[in-house]
């Protein structure tokens, strides 16, 4: 029954709403921040894709919901305290369950159903509602509009409020299961099967004779309200299935028939049932209402009663190619109530592949899209309804046909196909049409760049649904919403240039254009040189050798500071110092510290008689100390003359080893000699005993 629902006048919803505050001592504002966020048909919440959702147990409420500013359903009692969803139907048939009652699944009492289309702001259409169930309620429509949102409404008579699991099943119907294998439904996909209830057992009601559901012995009705399905394997492959019914609290049976090439139900007989399941575990300790085939069971048939072991599940099929195969399902419960029959595993059952490609051109305010079926076939038919806003909206071309739509939105397309021997199978495809793409805005800009950087752009605005594309400077696409780059080149240098883009269309660029600057090299020398010691006072002229830097930064170690290229500095005091300079382009720097400075006190000489090299870390090496030399030089000798270690710098020490093997013990002669920082010659010969 289909009627128009109306708002209530505003005002006396609103005078109903404030006497509520004033009795419950609460101001309007508190109350609001209580109620749920799908209080209204305008917050409803959006469940997004709904083939075979379900919701976490007790995942929703109306604890706090208010009556919303619409009518009750014709057959409910009261509005109640209602909320509200929403879904965009993708195919024609929906079932929807409430599952609460006390279970673990909710609270919520007696629970209520409605479903509407419209618009929250004007009239909803009430298009079907149902009737109370005590723990669960639920409803099934048929007849939806691809493309078309539709809105859930859940309250409970009594004004009940409490926690509920939603379930929403938007699908595409197979023909209703007869109560016979001859009108049984022929399946061509191992899409989810739901029907909504079974009733009756059909014309004959022992067609079952013989397999573990036949506990009649004296020959009377086996059967009690059946739905019957058949198919042909597509390949070879492995079987499985789970059946759900509507009302937990359901016994359903069930068994599976080879009928063998031909189909014929003249070979439903006992002897082709090669799987079976008759358990009565909805009365059984523990409980149990699933049923089926698994991978895991090893059982090929469970028989009625609560026999211990049984679990609702036996051991999974192989299927063969081209052979058929019948599954006979039994609710052997009173209720009527239906079930849902999910399929698994490796085999396929035959039937059309409705896939299909579009083509899209929506950019400069044009909104064509092209569809054409995949792997067109003789004698196969076909019929698209590709939603609503488009110029047409029904065709039986297999393609291409092209859709001029009226602006951009989302779409919801659908291709039905059916084979010769009429095995239906559909296929929906949701997509959004952006219209005219604005220009992007970067974010992050820095128009110059240092060789080393990391070069980091992001868009501001960019539109769901649409790619990112990047061009650098050399022309190379760049696929990702946030762009990064190493800069290791000045030849970096260019413009960047981003859009987006849907499939074949984009909007306009966006350039901007990068300077990459070499990074400066800092580097610079000392006069006299640091591979000498030094004592206070002592100067060094600076020498700057950096390259691609307009100006210097210089600190000396000791809290001096100098911005001159080519500095000079006196250390007046002995110590260790770094000195460090900073090279810049304005832009970039680079830094340079060199190694220590040593100052010793003035008039320091230290050269040792013995050193013990045997690596236990005390006076492993033959060290010179003298201050103060620009150019040093020492030569050690054994006692035969032969020369076994020289350097030009003071910092060098001797190991005790000549070409990596260690000397012997014994006394060695060394001489010194060198120029000091004021040019006088220094000349240094002794001896020095190596122990070991």
């Amino acid at each position: 029954m289909i009627s128009n629902i109306k708002r209530l006048s505003t005002k006396s919803f609103l005078m109903k709403s404030l006497v509520v505050f004033f009795l419950m001592g609460f101001s309007p504002k508190f109350v609001k921040a209580q109620v749920p966020r799908n209080d209204d048909c305008a917050g409803a919440i959006k469940l997004g894709t709904v083939r075979g959702f379900c919701s976490a147990e007790a995942a929703y409420s109306n604890v706090r919901a208010t009556p919303s500013g619409f009518d009750k359903a014709l057959e409910w009692p009261a509005i109640g305290n209602d909320v509200w969803f929403s879904f965009v139907a993708t195919a024609y048939d929906v079932n929807i369950n409430v599952k609460a009652g006390g279970t673990a699944a909710g609270t919520l009492l007696n629970p209520l159903i409605a479903i509407y289309s419209g618009d929250c702001t004007t009239i909803l259409q009430e298009i079907g509602q149902s009737y109370p169930g005590n723990t669960q309620s639920a409803y099934y429509k048929g007849a939806l509009t691809v493309g078309v949102t539709y809105f859930i409404r859940v309250s409970a008579t009594n004004n009940a409020t409490g926690t509920f699991q939603l379930c929403v099943d938007n699908f595409f119907p197979a023909i209703q299961p007869g109560q016979d294998c001859a009108t049984a439904s022929l399946l061509c996909s191992k899409d989810r099967v739901s029907p909504i209830n079974v009733t009756g057992a059909g014309l004959n009601n022992r067609e079952a004779a013989g397999t573990c559901i036949d506990i009649n012995s004296n020959g009377g009705s086996i059967e009690a309200n059946t739905a019957w399905y058949k198919w042909i394997a597509a390949n070879n492959g492995t079987l499985t299935f789970t059946i759900t019914p509507t009302n937990n609290n359901d016994d359903i049976d069930w068994v599976l028939y080879d009928l063998g090439p031909s189909g014929n139900c003249s070979a439903v007989t006992a002897a082709n049932a090669i799987r079976c399941a008759a358990g009565s575990g909805v009365t059984c300790s523990p409980k149990y209402y699933l049923t089926g085939l698994d991978a895991n069971s090893t059982d090929t048939q469970e028989t009625g009663g609560c026999v211990p072991g049984q679990d609702g599940f036996v051991r999974f099929i192989d299927m063969q190619q081209g052979r058929t195969y019948a599954l006979l399902i039994n609710n052997f419960s009173s209720g009527n109530n239906g079930f849902t029959l999910e399929f698994g595993g490796t085999g396929e059952f035959l039937g059309p592949k409705p896939t299909f490609k579009t083509t899209n051109t929506f950019c400069d305010n044009v909104f064509t899209t092209t569809y054409q079926a995949d792997d067109v076939q003789a004698g196969y038919t076909y019929n698209w309804d590709f939603g609503l806003g488009g110029n047409i909206r029904k065709s039986t071309s297999p393609g291409p046909v092209s859709v001029n739509y009226n602006n951009p939105g989302e779409r919801t397309v659908t291709l039905e196909v059916t084979s010769p021997i009429g095995c239906t199978t559909y296929q929906s495809y949701f997509f959004k049409d952006l219209g005219v793409l604005n220009q992007p805005q970067i974010l992050n800009q820095p128009p110059t760049y240092c060789v080393g950087d990391t070069l980091v752009l992001e868009p501001a605005n960019q539109p769901e649904g649409t790619d990112v594309v990047w061009t650098l400077p050399d022309g190379t696409e760049i696929r990702e919403t946030i762009l990064k780059v190493p800069i290791t080149s000045i030849d970096q240098t260019g413009t960047i240039s981003l859009k987006y883009v849907v499939d074949d269309c984009g909007s306009p660029s966006t350039v901007i254009d990068i300077n990459v600057l070499a990074k400066p090299v800092a580097a610079f020398t000392l006069d006299p040189s640091i591979d000498q010691l030094f004592s206070a006072p002592i100067s060094f002229n600076f020498i700057n050798n950096s390259v691609d830097a307009v100006s210097y930064q210089w600190d000396f170690g000791d809290g001096a500071t100098s911005t001159q290229t080519n500095p000079s500095h006196t250390f007046d005091q002995p110590g260790s110092y770094v000195v460090t300079l900073i090279a810049n382009n304005g832009i970039c720097a680079d830094t340079l510290s060199t190694n220590v400075i040593k100052i010793l006190a003035e008039g320091d000489i230290i050269v040792p008689n013995t050193f013990t090299p045997n690596n236990d870390g005390v006076n492993d090496y033959f060290n010179i100390l003298i201050a103060n030399l620009k150019t040093y030089n020492i030569k050690i000798f054994n006692r035969y003359g032969s020369l076994v270690f020289t350097s030009t710098k003071i910092l060098d020490s001797w190991d005790g080893n000549y070409q990596g093997k260690p000397m012997p013990v014994g006394v060695y002669y060394f001489i010194i000699d060198g120029l000091d920082v004021a040019g006088n010659k220094l000349f240094r010969k002794n001896s020095v005993t190596l122990i070991r």
